[in-house]
C-alpha cells in the first residue's frame, strides 16, 4: 500500500507519522510520503526519517527555473491537464488580495506538473489531506480523482474528535438525517457516550519547528523567492490593546435576552467559502447588533487564537455601543447564561446544539438543518430571525438523531494534537479494514 498525505505544520506531520507506525504493524511492503505546505511540517518528517517534501518551494522554484515555459502556457489556456486554474486558486485570492493572481496561477500550473509526475511515478492508492481548499490541497484533489486515488479527508472537529471521511469538511461534510428506525434508546446512549467521554491529553508542542515558519516569512516573505500561496496567508502572534477585555464587567441585569456571538478565525475556509452573507466579523457583530430583538444585549466571544486580531473598526463599534467581550468564562457555562447562541459556522456551533440551545447560523455549515437550529438565508429579515430565536427549541430527539449519525459517520474520537494519537490508531484502523 502506499499512502500521500498533504498536510501544515509540524503537529500534522506528527499526526500522519502515527498513522504510519500503525499501519505498519498490519500492512507489508507500506510506503508513506508526507508533503507538507510550511516548512514545519516537512522538517519534522525529514528529521524522523520519513519521506517528505515541503512543496510549495519545490513548487515554486520549477516556476523561477521555467518560467517562460509557464507564462506561455497560461497565454493560451486556463485549463491544463484537465483541471481549471481559476478554480484551484479561488481560495487564496479570497484570502487575502495582495496575492498576485498571476504568480498564483505560474504556481498552480507548477503544482500540477510537480504533483502529476508523482501520481504517476509513486502511483499512491491513498491520499490523506488535512482540509480541502488549499492550493496544495486542491491539486491533489484533482488529481487523485484522475488517477482514482481514494482520498480520505481529516480536520480538528467537534467535542474533542477529529473528521475523518471521503467527502470532505466544514459545509462540505451535509448531515441530513434527523429520523432512525435504529432504537431510540440506543441512538441516545452512544451519543451522551460520545459526548461524555474524556478528552485526550495534548501533548507538549515545541515551538522550534513553528518557530521556523516565522522566520521563513519575515526573512523570505516580501521577496520573490517566497511562494505566493504562503504570501499573506499566515497568522503570527501579535500584541495589541485589550482595553475592549474590560467591559466584561458591565452589568447586564437591566437586559431580558443575552446573545452571545461567537466569532472565528477571518483567515479561514469558513469564512471564505461558507458565507454566502458575510466577508468579515465587523459587519457580522454590526448586523447582528443592529438587528436585536428589545430588551436584549449582544455578548462577544472571540475565538482563542484570534483575540484581539480582528478588525479595529469591530473594536471601535463594540466600545461605542458597550457590547461585552467575554473569552474567559468556560464555553459550557457561556451556553448557559446565554438565550440563544449566534456563529456564522464555526463548531462552537454544533457544540452549542449538543447542549439544547437554540442556535442561529449565519453562513453555511454542516450542522444548519431546521430541525436543529435556525439559518439565515440572505432573504429573510435578521431581525426577525433573532427574534423567532427567542421561542425555538429543538426537539432533544432530534439532535440526538443528527449526532449519531454525525458521530457514526464522520467522527473519530481524539485530537491531532492529542498526547496518545489514539484517534491516528483509529484512522489507521479504518485504513486497513476498509482498504
Amino acid at each position: 500500500m502506499k499512502i500521500l498525505c498533504v498536510g501544515y505544520y509540524d503537529k500534522f506531520s506528527r499526526f500522519f507519522i502515527k498513522i504510519k507506525k500503525e499501519l505498519e504493524k498490519e500492512t507489508p511492503n507500506l510506503e508513506f510520503k508526507i508533503n507538507s505546505v510550511f516548512f514545519s511540517g516537512f522538517f519534522y518528517a525529514f528529521i524522523r526519517n520519513v519521506q517528505s517534501s515541503f512543496l510549495p518551494y519545490k513548487a515554486w522554484i520549477n516556476v523561477l527555473l521555467n518560467k517562460k515555459k509557464y507564462q506561455n502556457i497560461l497565454k493560451k489556456h486556463l485549463v491544463y491537464k484537465n483541471i481549471h486554474l481559476e478554480t484551484l486558486i479561488d481560495f487564496h485570492l479570497s484570502l487575502n488580495t495582495k496575492i498576485s493572481k498571476k504568480y498564483l496561477q505560474l504556481q498552480a500550473l507548477s503544482y500540477i506538473d510537480i504533483l502529476d509526475k508523482e501520481f504517476i511515478n509513486y502511483n499512491p492508492n491513498i491520499a490523506l489531506l488535512i482540509g480541502d481548499s488549499r492550493l496544495a490541497i486542491e491539486v491533489t484533489k484533482a488529481l487523485a480523482k484522475a488517477y482514482n486515488t481514494k482520498v480520505y479527508f481529516i480536520e480538528q472537529g467537534p467535542f474533542n474528535s477529529i473528521f475523518f471521511n471521503l467527502n470532505g469538511v466544514n459545509a462540505n461534510t451535509k448531515i441530513t438525517k434527523v429520523a432512525h428506525t435504529k432504537n431510540k434508546n440506543e441512538v441516545n446512549r452512544q451519543v451522551n457516550e460520545f459526548l461524555n467521554s474524556k478528552s485526550n491529553e495534548t501533548y507538549s508542542r515545541s515551538p522550534i519547528y513553528r518557530g521556523f515558519d516565522y522566520i521563513f516569512d519575515l526573512i523570505f516573505g516580501s521577496t520573490k523567492l517566497y511562494p505566493p500561496d504562503l504570501k499573506h496567508t499566515d497568522t503570527f502572534p501579535i500584541f495589541l490593546n485589550n482595553q475592549h477585555k474590560k467591559r466584561t464587567s458591565i452589568s447586564l441585569k437591566e437586559k431580558k435576552y443575552i446573545f452571545l456571538l461567537v466569532l472565528q478565525v477571518p483567515l479561514d475556509v469558513n469564512m471564505i467559502y461558507h458565507s454566502p452573507h458575510f466577508s468579515n466579523h465587523f459587519d457580522i457583530v454590526s448586523s447582528v447588533y443592529k438587528n436585536l430583538p428589545a430588551n436584549s444585549s449582544l455578548i462577544i466571544r472571540e475565538h482563542p487564537l484570534y483575540q484581539n486580531k480582528y478588525e479595529k473598526k469591530l473594536y471601535n463599534f463594540a466600545r461605542s455601543n458597550s457590547i461585552v467581550f467575554d473569552n474567559n468564562t468556560p464555553l459550557k457555562d457561556a451556553f448557559e447564561h446565554a438565550n440563544v447562541v449566534v456563529v456564522n459556522n464555526s463548531t462552537v456551533g454544533v457544540e452549542a446544539i449538543s447542549q439544547n440551545k437554540t442556535v442561529v447560523v449565519l453562513g453555511n455549515a454542516y450542522y444548519d438543518n431546521a430541525k436543529i437550529c435556525l439559518k439565515y438565508d440572505g432573504n429573510t429579515c435578521l431581525k426577525s430571525l433573532l427574534e423567532q430565536a427567542l421561542n425555538f427549541q429543538p426537539k432533544i430527539q432530534n439532535i440526538n438523531n443528527f449526532l449519531y449519525d454525525l458521530i457514526n459517520s464522520n467522527l473519530v474520537k481524539g485530537q491531532i494534537k492529542g498526547k496518545d494519537l489514539k484517534a491516528a490508531k483509529h484512522i489507521a484502523n479504518i485504513i486497513s479494514t476498509q482498504n
